[in-house]
C-alpha cells in the first residue's frame, strides 16, 4: 500500500478514476483505494500507477478492467431484512399503498438496484409472498447490480449463516433449506426474483434497461453514498423517471441529503423516511412562506385553527422543507408550548438538519408532556442506542411497548404517517433483540 500511495502517477490515476466512476467515497480513503490499485497491479502484472493508466485506456481491455475495478471498489456486503424499519415501512405503509393503486391489475413491479449477493431482493420476495392479499399476484422483482461475481451468487441463492443476522429464525426455517454450513432459499421465493448486470453510474446502461417506466417500488440503498453529488442528482432523477406514478423510492439512511428529491413527497414515519412520486408536482404551500417573516418579528395571533397549524408542520416535514419547517416550528411552539405533537415534529427536524442535542430535547419535552407518546419513545431509543447509551435506549423500547399494549393491533401510530400498533411494536422489539445480542457477544 505504501508503495502504490508514493507511487509519482497514484495522484492522477486516483483522480481519473474518481471522475470517471463518480465514486467520490475514496477521494479520503487512500488505504483502501491504493491496497485494491496494488492488487490489480499484481493480478495484471503492471509495474506502476502510470502503466496502470495506460491499461485503462487500452481500448477494449481498458473497458473491461475498469468495470473489474469498479467492482471491487463497491462493497457488496449485505444480510437479509437489513435496516428492519425500512422494511416494515414497506410492509405497512409502502405495500397497503400498491395492493389499493394496483387491485385491478394485479401487478407489483419491484427494483431493487444494487442487490449485491441477492439478500434484499430475496428479503422482497418473502415479505410479499408472506404479505396478506398477494396470493393471486403477479410479483416482478428486479435485481441489478455491476459486479459478476455477485450476481451469480445471488442467482445461485445460498447464503452463510451471517446473512441472517436479524432474520428471525421462524423465518429462516420456513423459507430456507441446510445444506452443511450453506442455506439455500426456496424455489418460490427465488423464481420471483431476475437478476441483471447493470452500471448505475454509465447513463447508457439504465436506459438500455428496457422494462418500462413503470416501477411501483424502487429500492437503492448503501450505493449512492459512493457518488459524487452530480451522479447522485442524475440517479435520482433517472429512479424518479422509472417509477409509475405513486410509486415509492427507498434510499440508505445515510443518503437523505443532497439534492434531488424535490420531486418527491417526502412521507416521515417510524426511524425511516420514505419518497414517493407525486402525478404531478405538489403546488407550493404558499401561506407558511408568505408568513415566514412573522418568525423573526414579534408574535402575532394565527387565524387558522390549530390543527390546520400541525398539519401545514407536517406537510413541511413530509416535502423535506427542513429549513422551512424549522421557522415555522418555532413560531409555532411560541404559541403551543404545551402541545407534544409540535415539540414532536421539531425533534424529526432537528434530526434532518443534524443537531442530535436539539432532537433528544425535543423528545423528552414531548414525552413529558404526553407519557403515552409511544413515537417520541421510540425515537428516543434510537437515538440513545445510535449513541451507545444501550441500558436508556432499551428503557425507551420497552415503554413504547407498555404504551402500545392496551392499543388495537391495527390501529395507527399518532405521528406515525400510517405506522400500525404492530409495526412499531415489531420495531421496538427488534431493538430489544438486537441490544440483547449485542450484550450476549460482549459477555
Amino acid at each position: 500500500m505504501i508503495r502504490v500511495v508514493q507511487d509519482p502517477g497514484y495522484e492522477r490515476l486516483k483522480t481519473g478514476l474518481i471522475r470517471s466512476t463518480g465514486l467520490a467515497f475514496y477521494a479520503n480513503r487512500d488505504e483502501l483505494l491504493a491496497k485494491l490499485i496494488g492488487a490489480r497491479l499484481s493480478h495484471l502484472n503492471l509495474r506502476d500507477c502510470s502503466s496502470y493508466e495506460e491499461f485503462l485506456a487500452d481500448g477494449e481491455n481498458g473497458r473491461s478492467e475498469k468495470e473489474v475495478l469498479f467492482s471491487h471498489l463497491t462493497i457488496g456486503e449485505s444480510y437479509f431484512f437489513r435496516d428492519a424499519e425500512q422494511f416494515a415501512a414497506i410492509r405497512h405503509i409502502i405495500l397497503p399503498e400498491i395492493l389499493e393503486r394496483n387491485r385491478t391489475t394485479k401487478e407489483i413491479w419491484i427494483w431493487s438496484a444494487g442487490c449485491a449477493n441477492g439478500a434484499e431482493p430475496y428479503s422482497l420476495a418473502i415479505l410479499l409472498t408472506q404479505a396478506d392479499q398477494t396470493a393471486n399476484w403477479r410479483i416482478r422483482i428486479y435485481a441489478s447490480d455491476l459486479n459478476r461475481d455477485y450476481l451469480a451468487q445471488a442467482a445461485e441463492g445460498k447464503f452463510r449463516a451471517s446473512a441472517f443476522r436479524v432474520t428471525p429464525v421462524k423465518v429462516q426455517n420456513e423459507c430456507f433449506s441446510k445444506d452443511g454450513p450453506l442455506w439455500t432459499i426456496h424455489e418460490r421465493y427465488r423464481q420471483l426474483v431476475s437478476f441483471h448486470r447493470i452500471n448505475l453510474v454509465q447513463n447508457e446502461s439504465i436506459t438500455a434497461f428496457a422494462l418500462g417506466s413503470h416501477f411501483d417500488l424502487i429500492l437503492c440503498r448503501h450505493v449512492m453514498i459512493y457518488f459524487t453529488a452530480e451522479v447522485r442528482r442524475r440517479l435520482i432523477g433517472q429512479f424518479h423517471r422509472s417509477l409509475a406514478d405513486d410509486g415509492w423510492l427507498v434510499v440508505g439512511a445515510s443518503e437523505h441529503y443532497g439534492d434531488g428529491y424535490e420531486a418527491f413527497r417526502t412521507v416521515n414515519t417510524a426511524g425511516t423516511k420514505l419518497y414517493q412520486k407525486m402525478p404531478v408536482p405538489s403546488p407550493r404551500l404558499e401561506w407558511p412562506v408568505r408568513t415566514l417573516p412573522l418568525v423573526i418579528a414579534p408574535p402575532k395571533p394565527l387565524t387558522a385553527p390549530a390543527q390546520n397549524e400541525m398539519e401545514v408542520l407536517r406537510q413541511l416535514a413530509n416535502r423535506g422543507e427542513w429549513d422551512v419547517a424549522s421557522a415555522y416550528g418555532q413560531r409555532l411552539l411560541s404559541e403551543q408550548r404545551l402541545n407534544p405533537e409540535v415539540h414532536f415534529y421539531r425533534a424529526l427536524i432537528f434530526e434532518n438538519l443534524g443537531i442530535a442535542d436539539e432532537m433528544q430535547r425535543s423528545l423528552r419535552r414531548a414525552i413529558y408532556l404526553d407519557r403515552n407518546y409511544a413515537l417520541a419513545h421510540y425515537h428516543l431509543g434510537v437515538a440513545l442506542k445510535r449513541d451507545g447509551q444501550t441500558q436508556a435506549a432499551a428503557r425507551s423500547f420497552r415503554n413504547v411497548l407498555t404504551v402500545l399494549s392496551s392499543m388495537p393491533d391495527k390501529a395507527i401510530v399518532a405521528g406515525g404517517s400510517g405506522a400500525t400498533v404492530t409495526g412499531l411494536k415489531e420495531l421496538a422489539k427488534m431493538h430489544l433483540q438486537s441490544q440483547r445480542m449485542m450484550s450476549n457477544e460482549q459477555l
